[in-house]
């Protein structure tokens, strides 16, 4: 005679709850640690929202990330200002000096790379990011271990603040 085996009841609004955390630690989980780091220089980057809403969600998306803006340069309004017109255009500068630090230290070659940068115009009906990736500029300098991990870590963060944009905080 087979046995019944016994569960656990939940209430079913614990149920959800669980559920619910469960979702969301495999969803963040997998965005954090397995972000796929493309092969190429950039990381191109299209969303269906306001220049001005992308910059800001931009900038936000920098700052949460603890990096500092040193500055957001106003391509499209300068060269407006000399006679020529191009769509909005701006290039946002950004660092976290310990990133900076911990590749320097080594070889302050990376600092022709330095800061990070993330340039931000319109296209038609989409506004487009792209950024230079660390990971392949990396390529043109013997790396030791931690500076690997470090420009990895630097390249995962880009992207991220990227999608940010794209998928919300």
């Amino acid at each position: 005679m087979m046995q019944k085996k016994e569960y656990m009841n939940f209430p079913p609004v614990l149920t959800i709850v669980l559920v619910v955390v469960f979702t969301v630690t495999i969803a963040f989980a997998g965005n954090s640690n397995a972000t796929k780091i493309p092969k190429g220089p950039f990381y191109i980057l299209k969303v269906k929202k306001s220049f001005k809403n992308t910059l800001f969600d931009l900038k936000q998306g920098i700052e949460s990330a603890n990096f500092s803006i040193l500055a957001i340069a106003p391509i499209s309004s300068g060269l407006k200002g000399i006679g020529y017109k191009i769509p909005h255009l701006k290039v946002i500068d950004f660092c976290k000096l310990i990133y900076g630090y911990d590749l320097l230290k080594y070889n302050m070659n990376y600092a022709a790379f330095m800061p990070c940068r993330i340039a931000i115009y319109k296209e038609g009906k989409y506004t487009v990011m792209i950024s230079f990736l660390p990971t392949y500029f990396a390529k043109f300098f013997k790396n030791n271990p931690a500076e690997k991990k470090t420009i990895i870590k630097i390249t995962k963060q880009i992207i991220g603040i990227m999608n940010s944009v794209k998928t919300g905080f």
